[in-house]
């Protein structure tokens, strides 16, 4: 089958489809969609970023009976950004069917969940926790639910959700359709399914020892630990991502690259488990608007994150499991797009990237850290891509006239250079352009002897060798071991007879 229509699918739900840019079915939709449409359980195995979430929320809204305004269809998912963006995706699909739906999680006000559940929905996406928060308050009613469908479910038993699971499975009718979605397949979710499933068709869309989507280009660069950030600063210039995914290890870690890189001018910001719900999603909003270029996260962010235009993902820190490392590298690379994955590892990490490669059946090729030169050439090249863009599309007359105007006085080399001079070479980092002098115009008038420095003109100069050098005094700038020393607190006194009468002992 190589179109949706060939599916069986109903005229509401193909409508929407094409509202959605979906052009023919991936292969894991092609494999799923008719055994549930079917009624049959289902366990699914494919590649992060092959289009799971279509391939449950299809036959979901198909099976939907939009008369019965009562929970039909039950999804889990571990993460709140997951059942998120899993609820969004559904909606979508629904449109035009008249489907209803609520999504479920931690962080956001109980009263508005409670109002959609009495409202009556037809599907509900559901974190866990949240949810038998609401089954213990009796807000939930599930007892008309006849599709499950467990979303990232190795992640799910990773973060300890298995009691919840069996307890919420539990207050489910028996007779329903089952169907379990996983990058990865461990024993417990096998063992998760005998015990919930009855005969599931069991697809396995990748090899045992190939969890990576080919299309993802995956290097590493061995970095010692104290010069990982000058090296993230390499790559960003040398690869100029349009989105780009950075994972650290720690909440901390995600706020010291975060604030070091917008101190460097790059349009970045952070996202882990300590900031609110609301702060979570503007920020995820705003990566998905462009008007962030770089995303710092933990792996609360490796699941469920799904933005069709990052181009790269890096692993600031090394995955502390080769299952982390499939599930953060699948941010890129998705439903056909090509991506790049790179991951900094140190010299005593070697053995731990030898486990990934043996566990995912990938080889990740070594790299050298970009030069400063190499980041200059691509700025180079990015530039004479927009110039070449801006003469095929004729935009540029109305700026001919003035070329005219001064090629009797400059050479016209010169003015070209003048005038690219002045043009930001990427506008969405046009905030950190570095000012340049005019190639080839008039030499610039004597100053005065006492003329301030910030009124000179610099010589053009690259932006990276400019945060090379910036950095360095930030490295040297504690010039003596004293400056270097902390200020060590006052000494407290030794007669401590004086005391008030409620810091005495015994008081």
């Amino acid at each position: 089958m190589s179109t949706f229509q060939e599916l069986g699918l109903s005229e509401p739900v193909l409508r929407s489809l094409a509202e959605m840019g979906f052009e023919e079915p991936t292969p894991v939709q092609v494999r799923t969609i008719p055994y549930l449409l079917q009624g049959r359980d289902v366990i699914a195995q494919a590649l992060t970023g092959t289009g799971k979430t279509a391939a449950f929320g299809i036959p979901l809204v198909e099976r939907i009976d939009v008369e019965r305004a009562e929970p039909q269809a039950l999804v889990l998912a571990p993460t709140r950004e997951l059942a998120v963006q899993v609820a969004e995706q559904v909606s979508r699909i629904g449109r035009h069917r008249g489907v209803l739906l609520v999504p479920i999680y931690g962080g956001q006000p109980y009263d508005r969940q409670f109002r959609a559940l009495r409202r009556g929905v037809h599907v509900v996406v559901a974190t866990p926790g949240r949810l038998m928060d609401h089954l213990r308050r009796g807000t939930a009613q599930l007892g008309g639910i006849s599709m499950l469908v467990l979303d990232e479910a190795d992640e799910m038993l990773n973060m300890g959700f298995l009691e919840d699971i069996e307890e919420i499975v539990s207050h489910l009718p028996t007779e329903r359709v089952t169907a379990l979605f996983s990058a990865t397949m461990p024993d417990p979710i096998l063992r998760l399914a005998r015990q919930y499933m009855r005969e599931p068709e069991i697809i396995q869309l990748s090899r045992p020892r190939k969890l990576t989507v080919p299309e993802i280009d995956q290097v590493y660069y061995q970095v010692p630990g104290r010069q990982k950030f000058e090296a993230l600063c390499r790559v960003l210039d040398a690869k100029r991502p349009e989105r780009a995914l950075v994972f650290c290890a720690t909440k901390r870690m995600v706020d010291e690259v975060v604030e070091q890189i917008q101190a460097r001018g790059y349009l970045a910001d952070g996202l882990h488990g300590d900031m609110s719900q609301a702060t979570r999603e503007k920020v995820l909003r705003a990566f998905r608007e462009g008007r962030i270029e770089v995303l710092v996260a933990t792996d609360v962010a490796a699941r469920g994150l799904d933005v069709p235009e990052v181009t790269h993902v890096i692993n600031f820190d090394i995955p502390p499991d080769p299952e982390y490392y499939v599930h953060r590298i699948g941010r890129t690379g998705r439903l056909g797009r090509s991506g790049e994955a790179m991951t900094f590892v140190t010299p005593w990490e070697t053995r731990e990237l030898r486990l990934i490669e043996r566990v995912t059946g990938a080889t990740l090729r070594r790299e050298n850290v970009p030069t400063i030169a190499e980041a200059e050439q691509r700025e180079a090249e990015i530039l004479q891509e927009r110039l070449l863009h801006a003469l095929t599309t004729g935009q540029w007359g109305p700026q001919r006239a003035v070329i005219e105007e001064l090629l009797d006085d400059y050479d016209p080399v010169d003015l070209a250079a003048a005038a690219l001079s002045l043009v930001p070479t990427r506008p969405s980092r046009a905030t950190r352009a570095v000012a340049r002098a005019p190639a080839g115009g008039p030499p610039p008038a004597a100053e005065a002897p006492a003329a301030p420095a910030v009124e000179r003109v610099p010589e053009p100069r690259a932006r990276a060798e400019l945060r090379e050098e910036r950095a360095a005094r930030e490295r040297a700038r504690p010039s003596s071991p004293a400056a270097r020393q902390p200020r060590s607190a006052p000494a407290r006194p030794r007669n401590r007879t004086a005391r008030p009468p409620w810091r005495r002992p015994g008081r």
